[in-house]
């Protein structure tokens, strides 16, 4: 329940702070004098959007604080937001309304609204004129038809969502692979046959480098085997003494002394060791002189290899690696397209079973909302019967669709008969202002009382249900309120005194020049105002004593209903 609320530059509130008690709640006083705001501060607080244009004629800025009870549903959201509360039975939620930009904070640390937005729910819920607006539109009527249902029933509205969205997925996959087979046959014609020349020419990772080595070697040919021939010719000697024989004499000569003396020995070695390297370097002279060709035949089959290379790899992949990679999954693909009736097969099966699993669980919600239809009918028909309206008859109508939908196998359609010499007309056609303030608020009423099972901790919010009923009618709907908040906090927008006698805590909203006021009122004062009400007239003994007259009452009923 909503504990305190304290308003600073709001509209016309320049300061308020308010003490809510449990049961309910009633505002009250003269139009303009700023009740709508009090409704606007604890929008604000439930994640609403903030509106500069709020803000009181000179200030810079406004501020919404509350401290509402702390339930396990919020206790829950808050941890799921990993948010700890300084108080273990209560939440501090505030808003500040700057002319540029806006905040929110839980506990009194930034909070990003949407998470407001996320916990408000579990907070309160804030029903208005504009709700019966809503009357007229049919997703409304069945998420209200919805929403009369237990936790099993939710659960089943959500498993038809979930069903639906995975038979449309397979309808779309299979659509879009049906569109593609009209082309595959062009796809496999350009693809195959550039798979198969890649496969033929069995490339290998790095053969570039390898293939623009072995043409550089064949183009310089001639240049490499003139280098070359002359470096083995200084190895292996001809008319002039090599370095092979000349350090093959050298060693000869200092073998032959070198037991007269160490340092000579040590020479002769170091000569023997560059004599056997010489040899090996002659030997590898001989081999690479003897493998540099200049082959024009072999040299156009390896440019030609690689030009062929080249040509797979433009537009696929900037090496042989990446254009290994690219056939891989290339057949891939070619074997999904050659497979095509297959695989399409496999699809029309799986769309097959996810519409089948749509029947399956939208008959059973179709049967849950049966039930529900006429449950709920029952529940309204008793609420409008009390609400001056005895001969009203509220009909839920179910109608199958041609083709399943998003929601359900069914549209649901809600029916006034005012009188049964009239025939039922859809919601909002037909009926009154007075009659559909009824309708909504005994929808309101029986909603309320059955979510209410599992959310006592949940405040009701009305704003100004009451419109366009007077008389006994408006007695009626204070009693349903005041029953409504037996167990839950209920607050109340209301004009009527009918109404606001009900109420275990009554607050006077009054304007006083262009500062307005918040207090509760008790006693004599309270039927001051509930005088004023029926009135205009506060000192009206007339009006005083049908004010005191309606308190008597509403508490004589109060008592018998506990």
């Amino acid at each position: 329940m909503i504990e305190e609320l304290h308003i600073k530059n709001l509209g016309v509130i320049a300061n308020a702070s308010i003490d809510f008690t449990s049961g309910l709640t009633v505002l009250t006083g003269e139009t303009g004098a700023g009740k709508t705001m009090l409704l606007t501060s604890l929008q604000l607080l439930l994640g609403q959007r903030a509106d500069t244009g709020k803000i009181r004629a000179g200030a810079t800025e406004a501020t919404v604080d509350g401290v509402f009870s702390l339930t396990e549903e919020v206790r829950g959201a808050l941890e799921n937001a990993e948010i700890e509360t300084d108080e273990p039975t209560s939440l501090i939620i505030g808003r500040k309304i700057g002319l540029t930009r806006s905040r929110a904070y839980l506990e009194q640390r930034p909070a990003p609204l949407n998470l407001l937005t996320e916990i408000g729910p579990h907070l309160a819920v804030i029903h208005g004129q504009a709700e019966q607006l809503n009357l007229r539109n049919a997703n409304y009527q069945r998420e209200l038809l919805d929403s009369f249902g237990d936790e099993t029933h939710q659960q089943l509205v959500e498993q038809y969502r979930q069903a639906w969205k995975r038979a449309v997925t397979a309808k779309r996959t299979k659509d879009q692979f049906e569109d593609s087979l009209a082309d595959a046959e062009t796809e496999i014609a350009q693809l195959r046959p550039v798979v198969d020349k890649i496969q033929r020419l069995s490339l290998e990772v790095g053969e570039e480098e390898t293939l623009s080595a072995e043409i550089k070697r064949i183009e310089n040919a001639e240049q490499l085997h003139q280098g070359l021939a002359t470096a083995h010719g200084q190895f292996g000697g001809g008319e002039n003494l090599g370095i092979v024989e000349a350090l093959g004499v050298a060693g000869e000569a200092l073998g032959k002394i070198a037991e007269l003396d160490e340092q000579v020995e040590g020479l002769a070695g170091r000569v023997r060791l560059l004599l056997t390297e010489a040899q090996t370097l002659r030997d590898d002279l001989a081999y690479v002189l003897h493998e540099i060709s200049a082959d024009p035949a072999k040299l156009d089959a390896l440019q030609s290899r690689k030009r062929a290379i080249n040509q797979l790899l433009r537009g696929r992949a900037v090496d042989i690696a990446g254009l290994l990679e690219w056939v891989e999954k290339t057949e891939q693909r070619l074997e999904g397209l050659e497979k095509g009736e297959v695989h399409l097969e496999q699809l029309a099966a799986d769309l097959a079973q996810a519409q089948q699993e749509v029947l399956r669980i939208g008959a059973k919600l179709s049967a849950g909302r049966q039930s529900l239809a006429k449950e709920l009918e029952q529940s309204v028909d008793l609420e409008l019967h009390g609400l001056a309206m005895p001969n009203a008859h509220f009909m839920v109508q179910l109608s199958a669709r041609t083709r399943p939908g998003p929601e359900g196998l069914e549209d649901v359609e809600m029916l006034l008969q005012a009188h049964p010499d009239l025939s039922p007309a859809p919601l909002g056609a037909g009926a009154s202002g007075g009659e559909l303030s009824r309708i909504m608020l005994a929808l309101e009423v029986v909603l309320a009382d059955r979510q209410a099972q599992n959310a006592s901790g949940l405040t009701y919010i009305f704003d100004e249900i009451d419109a366009g009923i007077g008389g006994s009618a408006a007695r009626e709907v204070g009693a349903r309120l005041a029953r409504l908040a037996k167990h839950r906090q209920v607050i109340v927008v209301t004009h009527l005194a009918q109404v606001a006698a009900w109420a275990d805590q009554q607050l006077v909203i009054e304007k006083n020049g262009a500062t307005t006021t918040v207090q509760e009122v008790v006693g004599q004062e309270r039927v001051a105002e509930l005088a004023r009400m029926l009135s205009g007239a506060a000192d009206s003994q007339t009006a005083q004593a049908h004010a005191l007259e309606l308190l008597e009452y509403s508490q004589q009923l109060g008592d018998k209903d506990e």
